[in-house]
């Protein structure tokens, strides 16, 4: 059998070197001090990119264990990758005041690219200051808006509602927030006011220690009323939500303290639970009360998971039932964070090997530099990215270079932008738009990364496109590591339910950082569907080399073993050269292999897919061959 490219290959344009026929030099494409022996290696499933209770979705680090257990034993190792400036609380929002009404704004530094350095749009021209101390460049600054804003039904509700700010009272300044509320004979009114923030910069962690501030000026609310603060907090299983409610009524005026308490409610016609804890509130009414809600110290004391949670959302509600009615003034909102940043950082390194604690999986910490950038780390030794050192985010280069002096690897993330849909691939640009992306990444040689995110079915021009940017860089010399992830910021999607819930199965010989690391610098790994895919993927060529190595030796044959083995029944394995299919054939059996004998006349680069029903669930990274050259050898 001989694999044949269907395009025009790139001829090598070096000179010939001396090497002898046949000569095979084994070129490792980065790190190549991480060299493994293949015999004592062996897979280990990793999910690469995922986000837990320091980024801003509803996941949480349980969740997403609970979720990945589901799936054993085919994922090893949760690799969490939460966003550094998250971290840090960079550009964070932390007050409102109401003296601009129910819709206030900061100022914070813009990220180099508001369209992420994905393959919308070019970078900018520009490059960031070195020195943290020096002015910004001109018209930097972006808007953040913070508001208030009704989040329950707005028309035809029984009752009265009245929301307003006003100068009748305030705690600070001169305004506050009037609410007021009337009730009818049957049924419940409820005025629900939740708070939001520009890139979602009010979430915030409970493992940095939140509390909330808040003033209430309970005017009148009587037996059939109260006020309830409600905190939206992560999930605690892929099927369980957690929020804490915080709630004054008429019993919390007359000051009889009431007991803390916790119950699990079901959600309506659905599967989903919600764990609630509920933490009396006490106030005097008639006049300014000064609230301080320990967000974490609470979550920890009622079992809720303590500081792998987040605040996800925040409402303010006025309710009253029947006849009840209601009125009460609030200002002086906070969020206070006692610990953020590196500290922050070393805590999710302590919560994470919480849950490795005589568990089946092993988690390890890195980090996604993204406040411009979408980039993620990898590396025991790499610290925190610095935002107060790079307010308007890391270019990627920069990025690169800071992982690489802590001895980590990168990865280019979802380079097609973060929209799960086609809205890219189906547009009238889509064209255009990948060939600019292309030779931007050419032109800046991928800016040094070592990885690259390619196994996504659905975002931005979905596998495809991942999958021709891949090879279309290889084909220009620039052969990146490809990885498959999912992304995942909430537990009950990414795992089980897709379209994006691919991992990667690295080849090592343990499942600590410094081992998956070599797999990974190395080349030796595969990515795929986990629900569809649980075998193993390889390549092997006559004289040494496999998956992942960059083979250097003179014109001539080369014969290849292509394996795959765990396939399922109805699987079937392609073969693509250069990025297109030279053969695609059964398997009949769990496991297959098959020889095959590759013409080198130049650059050249072969990887193995599997297939079912027609779709991508598991593919393999290339090997890559070239000219040998005395004079100059291949950059990885």
């Amino acid at each position: 059998m001989q694999l044949r490219t269907q395009s025009k290959r790139r001829k090598a344009r070096r000179p010939g070197s001396g090497a002898g026929p046949g000569r095979v030099l084994t070129v490792l494409l980065a790190l190549a001090a991480w060299g493994c022996d293949s015999d004592s290696e062996r897979p280990y499933g990793v999910a690469l990119h995922l986000h837990g209770s320091l980024s801003e979705g509803r996941a949480s680090m349980r969740g997403h264990t609970e979720a990945a257990r589901e799936l054993a034993p085919r994922v090893d190792v949760l690799w969490w990758t939460d966003h550094d400036w998250r971290i840090a609380a960079h550009t964070y929002v932390d007050d409102f005041d109401f003296e601009e009404g129910l819709e206030e704004s900061d100022l914070a530094p813009v990220p180099y690219s508001n369209e992420q350095w994905d393959g919308r749009a070019p970078p900018p021209d520009w490059d960031p200051p070195r020195d943290p101390t020096a002015p910004p460049p001109a018209n930097s600054f972006e808007v953040v808006k913070k508001l208030w804003r009704l989040s329950g039904p707005e028309e035809n509700l029984p009752g009265e509602r009245v929301i307003e700010v006003t100068t009748r009272e305030a705690r600070n300044g001169l305004r506050s927030l009037y609410l007021s509320a009337g009730g009818t004979r049957t049924g419940r009114q409820q005025i629900a006011l939740a708070f939001e923030a520009s890139r979602r910069r009010h979430v915030a962690s409970l493992a940095s220690g939140v509390r909330l501030r808040l003033s209430a000026l309970p005017v009148d609310l009587d037996p059939q009323a109260r006020v309830i603060v409600r905190v939206g907090l992560s999930q605690a299983s892929p099927s369980r939500g957690v929020r804490l409610d915080y709630v004054l009524d008429a019993e919390g005026l007359s000051g009889a303290a009431q007991p803390a308490s916790r119950e699990i409610i079901r959600v309506p016609n659905g599967d989903y639970e919600v764990e609630v804890g509920t933490v009396p509130l006490a106030a005097r009414q008639g006049l300014w009360n000064d609230w301080v809600l320990e967000l974490s110290e609470d979550a920890e004391a009622l079992g809720l998971g303590g500081g792998d949670n987040a605040l996800v959302s925040l409402e303010l509600i006025l309710e009253v039932r029947g006849r009840g009615r209601a009125q009460a003034y609030f200002d002086a909102f906070e969020i206070e964070r006692d610990r953020v940043g590196e500290p922050l950082f070393a805590e999710a390194r302590r919560m994470a090997g919480a849950l490795e604690e005589g568990g089946e999986l092993v988690h390890h910490v890195g980090q996604e530099i993204s406040y411009a950038a979408h980039l993620n780390a990898y590396g025991p030794n790499v610290p925190l990215a610095d935002a107060s050192a790079h307010p308007h985010g890391f270019t990627p280069r920069e990025a690169v270079e800071f992982v690489h002096d802590h001895g980590g690897l990168v990865s280019l993330n979802h380079f097609f932008g973060v929209m799960f849909d086609r809205r890219i691939a189906e547009s009238a640009r889509a064209e255009p738009f990948f060939k600019s992306a292309l030779e931007r990444l050419v032109e800046n040689r991928a800016y040094g990364v070592d990885l690259i995110e390619v196994g996504y079915r659905a975002r931005g021009y979905g596998l495809e496109g991942y999958l021709e940017l891949w090879d279309g860089l290889a084909r220009e010399g620039i052969r990146l590591v490809g990885v498959g992830v999912s992304d995942s910021h909430q537990a009950d999607i990414g795992w089980l339910e897709g379209p994006n819930n691919f991992v990667s199965w690295i080849y090592a010989k343990s499942p600590s950082q410094t081992d998956l690391l070599a797999g990974l610098a190395g080349g030796r790994v595969y990515f795929g569907d986990p629900t569809r895919f649980g075998g193993r993927l390889d390549i092997r060529a006559e004289g040494g080399g496999r998956m992942g190595d960059l083979l250097l030796r003179e014109p001539g044959s080369l014969e290849l073993i292509f394996r795959a083995t765990g396939l399922e029944r109805g699987q079937s394995i392609r073969l693509v050269r250069d990025g297109f299919s030279v053969g695609e054939y059964p398997s009949g059996s769990p496991e297959w292999s098959r020889r095959a004998r590759l013409e080198i006349d130049g650059p050249t680069f072969v990887r193995l897919e599997v297939l079912e029903a027609g779709e991508r669930v598991a593919l393999s990274n290339p090997l890559y061959v070239d000219l040998a050259s005395a004079e100059e050898a291949p950059a990885p």
